[in-house]
């Protein structure tokens, strides 16, 4: 047989991955073929190719085969391809009644009855018999140089199943078979090529099939010149080869490429809160929205410190937060909480940092040069952290003042405003590299041990579509539990905080050096406090106003105004005519801050006696609806956007409606309204209750500060109650309503 053509005809066989395939139709392009499964394809002259196998049986010629198949077939050894053949035949037999699967190619007394698949017989019992039929003939006669004295059913079930696995190339023995792939058959030039194309795969392109990847292959030889061919199954696998290494999906190749560059050491934090790692999540589990009479989604704002776990603030926002939701979050970094448990009553967080005695900035003009100044007179220095031996007792929440702020690319963290806040108390942004969450992978493996407290609430929808019930976000179908407001579900993860999570042992948490022991974030928090030493956090009432954006306004006799809304208060009278360079030398504008939340009223620092001072906006008192930036924004923006401008007549606007709309519900009302309110709202009463309880602060500091000193008492050392020395737990009443105050 010359090595360049192939004699083949209708009838032939041809050998395939699957085993055998007979020739049905022969023209110009190629074959037609039928495998023994029933399929028929077609192939062209390109893909057959000559090999020198074994006959399948005396006197038959050598068949032709598929390329695909002729490269891993030429690399077997004589003996591997006979004793496969062999085995082939024997399957073949069993599962279609033919030894060569093909009723064109039937030796004499086929199909045998035995082994008719026709005759109703299971495979397992067809098996059984062509084992006693081996057994037989191996008694009386040898076939071959094999033996089949001890042939079972479940071995030839074996080789069924290999079969129907891998095709014929299951059927060789591992032992007889190479087990590494030879890529030193495919041409240097060819696996450059690969590379080059294979490279292109980042994460930031599409991922491809295999056989678009061969084709780039193809046209990036034929751009460089190179004529050359490649075995298809070696290079086949080389393919495949590169892309597992490089990654299967999109995310796995952007991983790899980040690998690179990652470091093989943890961060060296020995310091309680000098690195501090925020993010943000959904929160998993519905919530009732009283707006909108229904179910909403919010999502959880966490601060956790590296170094020990301790989780330093939590809040619940709704979706999505903003920049001063995290601004917020940072305020609760830096003061330090405590919960009582007494008995069944468990209190929410409460302040612990406000001190006996409040050196005022009257005392000291030259220590708050602005409004926005975080110089303080007075910081608490954080001790101990120690909780409760059991649940009853006070449980603490340490307050640290970071080094560094380690997040994510989020919109919220990178934005001019969270920036601003962080340079003002000298604190570094340490951003994750992009599309890297795992260099922030403390939190978000902290968003898997979260989903412990949020499974034990009502309205509980998985972490995923797959998870999901049927009747979430429906209180009352199935279980009488309503589901908790965002509030209450603020509470309970809180509570959930300092009662489970800081008193269940860390799998994280470890000692250089020494055994391995159960640590519990508050445990290994105070244990580096022996380390570092005491903590100095500033702690003032007004410590809030520190972490609110600034504005500068010039105040007239009606007030200041800000995006068209006019604010005044006679703590402003004297402040009205000051002289240019005043507060900054180009004008006479003072500084104001202002909460994005709560836009009815702004603060300032008096300059006389350096305490804050609210300033109401002159319609507050016409409104109990929560009215924020967005909104007054949306609003402003709706009234551009009409055709009149902004002065229209009854009329034009009566037309207007008839003409747009036909009725004036359906032109007021936006689609999402209750999307709007829900947050709104939301962040309105939580803007309320930070700003409450900073009043109460400050008007308690003020009686403290009028009152004669206490006389302190002498030290006990590790027996001191409390985790701030000096400082007064600022615990207010806790009202029916949680929203009241």
């Amino acid at each position: 047989m010359s090595e360049n053509r192939i004699e083949i005809s209708v009838g032939d066989m041809v050998l395939t991955d699957d085993g055998t395939a007979v020739v049905l139709h022969l023209d110009r392009t190629g074959v037609q073929l039928r495998d023994v499964r029933g399929s028929v394809h077609d192939v062209s002259w390109l893909d057959l190719t000559n090999i020198d196998p074994v006959a399948p049986s005396p006197g038959t010629k050598d068949p032709a085969a598929l390329r695909s198949f002729a490269e891993a077939w030429g690399r077997l050894s004589t003996e591997a391809r006979d004793e496969a053949m062999f085995r082939l035949g024997v399957v073949l037999e069993v599962v279609t009644g033919f030894r060569h699967g093909h009723p064109q190619l039937a030796l004499p007394g086929e199909p045998s009855t035995a082994f008719d698949p026709a005759s109703g017989l299971s495979v397992t019992a067809r098996c059984e018999r062509m084992a006693a039929l081996l057994r037989h003939e191996s008694s009386t006669s040898r076939i071959g140089d094999r033996d089949f004295s001890k042939t079972s059913g479940r071995l030839l079930l074996l080789w069924v199943n290999a079969w129907s696995r891998d095709g014929l190339i299951g059927l060789v023995d591992g032992r007889r078979a190479k087990t590494v792939e030879v890529f030193s058959t495919i041409p240097l030039a060819w696996r450059q090529a690969a590379h080059e194309v294979v490279s292109q795969f980042d994460g930031d392109v599409s991922t491809v099939s295999f056989r678009e990847v061969r084709r780039r292959i193809h046209a990036r030889l034929r751009e460089l010149g190179h004529e050359v061919e490649a075995p298809q199954r070696a290079s086949g696998r080389y393919v495949s080869h590169l892309m597992s290494r490089r990654g299967a999906t999109t995310r796995a190749q952007r991983s790899n490429k980040l690998r690179g560059v990652a470091g093989s050491q943890s961060y060296p934090a020995m310091i309680p809160g000098q690195v501090v790692a925020i993010d943000v999540t959904r929160a998993d589990v519905m919530v009732w929205c009283p707006d909108r009479n229904g179910a909403c989604s919010v999502e959880i704002i966490t601060a956790i410190c590296l170094a020990t776990r301790a989780i330093l603030a939590l809040r619940v926002v709704p979706m999505s937060a903003d920049a001063h939701d995290a601004a917020m979050l940072m305020y609760d970094v830096m003061r330090p909480f405590s919960m009582l448990v007494d008995g069944t009553t468990v209190t929410d967080w409460a302040w612990a940092g406000v001190p006996q005695q409040i050196e005022f900035y009257a005392d000291a003009p030259d220590a708050h040069p602005s409004c926005s100044g975080v110089e303080v007179t007075c910081p608490r220095t954080c001790r101990s952290a120690r909780v409760a031996p059991g649940l009853q007792g006070e449980h603490m929440v340490p307050g640290v003042r970071p080094a560094a702020v380690r997040a994510d690319h989020g919109s919220i963290f990178v934005s001019q405003v969270f920036r601003d806040l962080l340079g003002r108390f000298g604190v570094d942004a340490a951003y994750s590299r992009t599309r890297r969450p795992i260099d922030n992978g403390i939190l978000e493996r902290w968003h898997e041990t979260v989903q412990r407290g949020l499974q034990q609430l009502p309205g509980y929808k998985g972490r995923n579509p797959s998870q999901r019930g049927r009747t979430v976000g429906l209180p009352g179908s199935h279980r009488d539990e309503p589901l908790l407001t965002a509030h209450e579900l603020e509470r309970f993860l809180r509570r959930w905080v300092a009662l489970d999570y800081h008193r269940t042992p860390h799998s994280g948490l470890h000692r250089p050096g020494a055994e391995r022991v159960d640590l519990t974030p508050i445990e290994l928090f105070d244990a580096l406090l022996k380390l570092s030493g005491r903590l100095h956090v500033p702690q003032r009432p007004d410590l809030i106003y520190d972490f609110l954006p600034q504005r500068w306004g010039t105040v007239g006799p009606a007030g200041v105004e800000f995006a068209d809304l006019v604010y005044d208060s006679q703590h402003l009278n004297g402040l009205r005519a000051v002289p240019v360079g005043t507060f900054r030398p180009e004008d006479r504008a003072m500084p104001f801050v202002y909460d994005p939340h709560d836009v009815t009223r702004v603060w300032f620092r008096h300059p006389e006696t350096r305490r804050i001072v609210e300033v109401p906006w002159r319609k507050a008192h016409l409104t109990q609806a929560p009215l924020t930036e967005v909104l007054a924004q949306h609003v402003r923006s709706e009234v551009r956007r009409r055709p009149g401008g902004t002065f229209l007549s009854a009329t034009a606007i009566e037309d207007e409606i008839v003409k747009e709309l036909g009725s004036l519900v359906d032109g007021v009302v936006p689609k999402d309204w209750k999307k709007r309110v829900s947050a709104a709202r939301l962040r309105f009463e939580s803007s309320r209750r930070d700003h409450t309880e900073a009043d109460v602060a400050m008007t308690v500091a003020e009686v403290v500060a009028a009152a004669p000193a206490p006389v302190p008492e002498p030290s006990t050392g590790d027996d001191d109650l409390g985790i701030w020395a000096d400082s007064w737990p600022f615990r207010p009443p806790e009202p029916s309503d949680p929203d009241s105050w």
